[in-house]
């Protein structure tokens, strides 16, 4: 099973991924100095004065400086575009901006220049600023650094890589698909077009119309103005038309969602969603809870209901938001309490969990 939470980053494992990052320039700077010392030149002038030369020492330390410098570039930009450093990779950590992709130049620029200026302090500004993620009121884990820069840092090992599914509202994008449900036949509405019969019509009574078999194209019709409501041929396979028929007599509407993890629920009224839901005095719904370690769902995230065969959401006023994707790709944030239209189609994120709007 894919893993479908995200994972904050503790604050043990962004010290010692630090850590980890500064050991190749206090290496090379440490060799740099260490051959330089035999460098420098001496000699005795008189009793009471001498001459050093450390032209060759400075030679030497500039070169391990500029190497270091290098290094420290080199690790800006794998930082900026992958999230990855030596030390990211050793405690399976990624750095992230706050939509879950790679961070950017700029951001990460900003966040270690606030961890460097925090050594203005001996080692106490150090760890006390890549610790202070731990006194994150909004629950995010978002150090001080990381509100400056906007950035968040994942545990890639316990919870999903957002860098490599999507982002932070990406579960959907890698999460199983169960298979589509089998096509059903039906009765189609639709009749051929009626043609006289070639037998010579009677001076009196009833005309009669002979009802010539057609094949009706399958596959989906053209868009209608109402985007929720569709062809009732749509995806029913291929009809031959005989005869006019009775339409079948309709049951109670209803919307199908399947779930980022792969559980397929079929809707014909209310719906409560979240970690824990509970329906408030008086309220009937169905309940429907899912997993998240993470807890970036509250109890009660969402409120569905199904009107005349549409699914309509509403956010709860969740801590984290919600969010439609419909099927073109635009996104359209929920605001607490307002309903909106989910289109077949569309994908509904709350919190780090979402699920798909199909046809029932």
């Amino acid at each position: 099973m894919a893993q479908l939470n995200l994972e904050n980053g503790p604050a043990g494992k962004r010290l010692g991924a630090k850590l980890v990052d500064g050991i190749p320039p206090a290496l090379i700077t440490g060799v740099a100095a260490a051959v330089g010392m035999p460098l420098i030149g001496y000699e005795q002038v008189s009793a009471s004065s001498a001459v050093v030369d450390l032209s060759m020492f400075f030679v030497v330390v500039g070169a391990g400086s500029l190497l270091s410098l290098g290094y420290w570039v080199l690790l800006w930009g794998w930082e900026a575009k992958t999230g990855k450093t030596p030390g990211n990779l050793m405690f399976g950590l990624r750095t992230t901006n706050e939509e879950g992709f790679a961070p950017g130049w700029m951001a990460v620029f900003l966040r270690n220049l606030i961890i460097g200026l925090s050594g203005i302090i001996p080692v106490i500004g150090f760890v006390v600023v890549m610790v202070s993620n731990l006194f994150d009121s909004n629950g995010k884990r978002q150090g001080w650094h990381d509100k400056a820069a906007r950035t968040f840092v994942f545990d890639v090992r316990r919870g999903r890589n957002p860098l490599e599914t999507g982002g932070i509202n990406g579960p959907s994008s890698f999460a199983p698909q169960p298979p589509p449900p089998a096509l059903q036949p039906v009765s189609s509405p639709v009749v051929s077009r009626p043609e006289a019969s070639a037998a010579p019509v009677p001076a009196s009574g009833p005309v009669p119309v002979v009802f010539q078999s057609e094949k009706v194209p399958t596959g989906p019709t053209s868009p209608l103005h109402d985007f929720g409501i569709t062809h009732p041929d749509d995806d029913a396979g291929e009809t031959v038309v005989s005869r006019r028929s009775a339409a079948p007599a309709a049951g109670p509407p209803a919307v199908r969602i399947v779930l980022d993890d792969g559980q397929d629920l079929v809707l014909q009224s209310a719906a409560l969603i979240g970690r824990n839901p509970a329906a408030r005095a008086g309220e009937a719904a169905q309940l429907i809870p899912v997993p998240d370690e993470g807890r970036s769902v509250s109890k009660t995230h969402l409120h569905l209901s199904v009107e005349a065969g549409r699914l309509v959401v509403t956010d709860r006023h969740s801590t984290n938001g919600s969010a439609v994707t419909a099927p073109d790709g635009a996104r359209t944030p929920l605001p607490g309490g307002q309903q909106h239209w989910a289109a077949p189609g569309s994908t509904v994120h709350f919190g780090d969990r979402s699920f798909r709007v199909e046809q029932a």
